[in-house]
Order: structure tokens, then C-alpha cells, then sequence
């Protein structure tokens, strides 16, 4: 439990410190919901539900029961108040996949998925691994052959249709070849307006010039996007007014974005007046302890794999990672990290805090001492697994690295 309080603590710090990260909407879907109910780019979620949205993942949450929202916004410094009904969406499968072919695509309705009805993809792509062979056939007769390299599946939920601001295409600090303020502006004749335009465009710039990725909806090929066919990239950017031309390497120029907070945020900070960074921090935390439970009633139901989960190197890795990108981001990493060490030992597991409850409320139930051997017979087991599990969770930490 003083984890638990103390991760409290900690978020409440870093609020009082930094402040909260604005919620602000870059981008919104033609007739989606948040289309319909007078969402705007630009536009800053402030509340839902009477509560305050400083983080997406809250907004998401809300999102996720379906239920009509009440969203307060601000609208060039001025607030609104909004009501939107999410809509359920169909699952999106996006498959990575190689091919020697020079494939064009004269029709996007899919008529068979590996020989099989499109209706069984959501079957077919989880029993799929890399290498495997892929084949989609067209309603015009066309057929699609490669090779599986990766594939993602968001499965049926609810959205409102928005894209929330992260990164933008302003480059935050000195790092050859680019200057701080360099603004990115066209990569490979793609013009580059914003941060979602960047993203968008590393998915192909991350690809090898025989790859395609294809994102499916409803059984029709939604988006089709080709590797890039040069490894070199021509990258136009404004610095003081003046636009210049960079040449750089695909691989340098995805390792110079690996750097922490190499791109400025989208959006901007707000604190809390007085003692509301209490209360604003109290629900940030809550917020963190529901998603971590969900998590770990994922990983249990199989939702989520053991392979995402990480260990003792992982977490080195990410405290290394936060440390670079300043002491906000390591502060918040330390909340989080205090959390779920509070979360995980209050699970009913032997050799574990929530074990000992469970003995404890047995005894007070029943009115009888546990035999001390047969508890710690249990607690070596549960000890044990444990063990079992760090070296696991480490294996896979390492195996990291090496992909």
C-alpha cells in the first residue's frame, strides 16, 4: 500500500513541477462521429464527463464503454461543451508482407484471404508468423502473393474518429545535421505539414523497397503503402526562413528520431491552480491503476503476451531511455514503476503480499491456524515460479535487443 501512496505522491510532484500534457486533436475523420458533433483540429479536450482529460488514455478509456460523452473543449481560448456518441468499429487488420511482384491494386474488395473466406481473417492472421506465406485474391480475379513480415490486429471497438496531437514536425534540439527549430517540411516529394504527416510516413520509410503494408476494413483493403524504392532520402526543411535540402540515409534518419524528445510536442502544458493539482493528480493516478489492472487481466485471458511484458532489463532500458529525455519523463516513470511493484504484490500469488492476505483472511475466516509447513511448502512453490518467471521476463528483455 505505501507503494501505492507513494506513486500518488510522486504524480502529484511532477504535476506541481511541470504541469499536465494538454489533450489537443490534430486531425478529425470525415463523417465519423467527432465529425458530426463539431470536433475541430485544434481543439483541446478538457474534461469528460465532469472529469479532467490530461491524458488520451483517459478520454480512450471513457471512450471504450460506447456510452454518449459530455466533452468540455477550448476553442481559441475560449470553452464549449460538446456531446458525441462513440461509434462501434469494425476490427482493422494491417499486414506487413514481401513480394518480388510489381503488384498493382485495381480493386480493393477481397474476395479470398490464404484460399480462404475474407470473412476468416480474424481466424487466419493470429495462427500467421513471419515467413508464412500470404495470398489475397481479388474480387477482379487479381491475386496478391508474399511473404508475412508483420502484422497488427485492433480488433472491433469504440472511437469517436479523432487523432490526437503527439509529435510535430519541429525538431526540438541540435542534432547533426539538423539545428533546433529546423522545421520538416517535404521528405521524398511528400509534404510534410504536421507530426501525424511525419508518422504516417515512417511506416514507409521504415519498410524495405519490397515491402507493402495493407490495412483492412470490412473485408476491403482500406490503404496500401510500398516501401520506399531509394535507401536515400532528400529531406526539405526551413531553418530561419530559409528552406534547405538534407540528404540522409533511411537507417539515420530513423535513428536520429529514436532520440528522446528529438521532435517538439504538438500540444502544450496546463497547471492546475492551488490545491487542484491534488485532486488532478489523484485522478491521473487512479487512471494508471485501472489500466495497469486491465493489463494484467489481459495478460492472464491471453490478451496481452508475455513476450510485451517487461523484466529487470527492460525496465534498466526504459529508466535509461527516461533519463535522457529529462527528469519529467524519469519522475513519471518512477510514479508508474512504484505503482505497479504496489499493484503486483497485492496479486493472491504465494510469496507475495497478496498471498499472505489470502492465508490472513483465510485464518480469520475460518478461526484456524494454517499449518506453518504447508505455508511454507506454498510460499517455496509461488517463490519459485517467481524465479521462474524473472529469468523468463529477462530472456525476453534480452532478445530485445537483438531484433
Amino acid at each position: 500500500m505505501f507503494s501505492i501512496i507513494l506513486g500518488y505522491i510522486v504524480l502529484s510532484i511532477s504535476g506541481l513541477l511541470y504541469g499536465f500534457s494538454e489533450v489537443r486533436i490534430e486531425e478529425v475523420i470525415k463523417d465519423s462521429p467527432a465529425y458530426y458533433a463539431g470536433i475541430q483540429p485544434g481543439d483541446v479536450i478538457k474534461k469528460v464527463d465532469g472529469h479532467f482529460v490530461f491524458d488520451s488514455s483517459i478520454l480512450s478509456l471513457a471512450i471504450k464503454e460506447g456510452k454518449e460523452l459530455n466533452l468540455e473543449i477550448i476553442r481559441n481560448n475560449k470553452p464549449l461543451e460538446l456531446k458525441i456518441k462513440p461509434e462501434l468499429f469494425d476490427p482493422e487488420y494491417t499486414i506487413v508482407f514481401k513480394t518480388n511482384s510489381d503488384i498493382t491494386f485495381d480493386s480493393y474488395n477481397i474476395k479470398s484471404f490464404n484460399m480462404n473466406p475474407p470473412e476468416k481473417i480474424k481466424d487466419i492472421l493470429p495462427n500467421l508468423e513471419k515467413g508464412d506465406k500470404l495470398i489475397i485474391e481479388l474480387d477482379n480475379g487479381k491475386v496478391v502473393e508474399g511473404k508475412i513480415e508483420g502484422y497488427n490486429i485492433s480488433p472491433k471497438r469504440y472511437a469517436i474518429g479523432v487523432y490526437f496531437a503527439t509529435f510535430s514536425n519541429i525538431i526540438n534540439k541540435d542534432i547533426a545535421p539538423f539545428q533546433k527549430n529546423d522545421v520538416i517540411t517535404k521528405i521524398n516529394e511528400k509534404n510534410i505539414k504536421n507530426g501525424l504527416d511525419l508518422i504516417e510516413l515512417l511506416s514507409s520509410i521504415s519498410m524495405s523497397p519490397e515491402d507493402i503494408l495493407v490495412t483492412i476494413n470490412d473485408n476491403k483493403i482500406s490503404e496500401v503503402k510500398k516501401g520506399f524504392n531509394s535507401d536515400t532520402l532528400t529531406i526539405t526543411i526551413l531553418r530561419n526562413g530559409t528552406e534547405k535540402t538534407i540528404k540522409l540515409k533511411k537507417s539515420e534518419f530513423l535513428s536520429i528520431l529514436q532520440e528522446p524528445l528529438v521532435l517538439k510536442f504538438a500540444f502544450d502544458k496546463w497547471k492546475p491552480k492551488g490545491f487542484e493539482v491534488i485532486s488532478v493528480s489523484i485522478q491521473w493516478a487512479n487512471t494508471l491503476l485501472r489500466a495497469m489492472i486491465d493489463v494484467i487481466g489481459q495478460l492472464f485471458t491471453g490478451k496481452v503476451k508475455t513476450t510485451e511484458v517487461m523484466g529487470p532489463v527492460g525496465i534498466a532500458g526504459a529508466v535509461g531511455q527516461a533519463a535522457k529525455a529529462g527528469p519529467e519523463a524519469l519522475i513519471s516513470l518512477i510514479a508508474l514503476i512504484t505503482l505497479n511493484l504496489g499493484i503486483v504484490n497485492l496479486l493472491p500469488i504465494p510469496a507475495l503480499d497478496g498471498g499472505r492476505i489470502v492465508f490472513s483472511l483465510y485464518e480469520m475466516i475460518t478461526g484456524k491456524r494454517t499449518n506453518p509447513k504447508v505455508e511454507a511448502t506454498i510460499h517455496t512453490i509461488g517463490f519459485l515460479i517467481l524465479m521462474g518467471l524473472f529469468v523468463y521476463f529477462t530472456y525476453n528483455d534480452i532478445l530485445r535487443f537483438f531484433r
